[in-house]
């Protein structure tokens, strides 16, 4: 029983996965890859290295992507989309940290405008922290509402890092 419930399982996975258009898939790969990457980069270099490396990997372009505002809205969704379905099936733990900061160089590299947020709350348990991405001041595809959740912190990337 456990091996048709497994099987059920994977074959829907599968399902979602052709359901998606060329492109996508070739994002899914990258994304999964970068999830992973990301996990290994954090503990080894630390953060700071690991921003300014994605930064100087897909410097900001002053080109838009794209015209339309809701075109480009429904394709940075997209993208998010496929970040989270990756970050579901990597083979390595992550976090909203790995996931947003893919999502964030993924979407730089696509030319869209994105911004990186922290934000902090006291929990019973103690502290705890969370990282989301906006586009054009919106938060993109997250379970939680950041600012209604978490007290956004202030942080500017070093000049160095730019």
């Amino acid at each position: 029983m456990a091996s048709a419930t497994r099987f059920a399982r994977f074959a829907a996975k599968l399902a979602s996965i052709q359901a998606l258009a060329w492109r996508d898939r070739w994002l899914l790969l990258q994304a999964g890859l970068l999830v992973c990457v990301l996990g290994q980069w954090l503990r080894v270099i630390g953060f700071r290295r690991t921003y300014s490396l994605l930064r100087r990997l897909a410097p900001q372009s002053d080109r838009a992507v794209s015209t339309d505002p809701e075109a480009a809205s429904a394709r940075v969704l997209q993208v998010a989309r496929v970040v989270a379905m990756a970050s579901r099936h990597t083979p390595t733990p992550n976090s909203c940290l790995h996931r947003s900061l893919a999502l964030w160089w993924l979407l730089r590299r696509r030319r869209f405008a994105s911004h990186l947020h922290f934000g902090a709350r006291r929990q019973q348990s103690g502290f705890e922290a969370h990282a989301w991405v906006e586009h054009n001041g919106i938060v993109v595809f997250d379970d939680l509402v950041p600012d209604r959740d978490y007290v956004r912190l202030s942080w500017q990337p070093l000049e160095h890092d730019a």
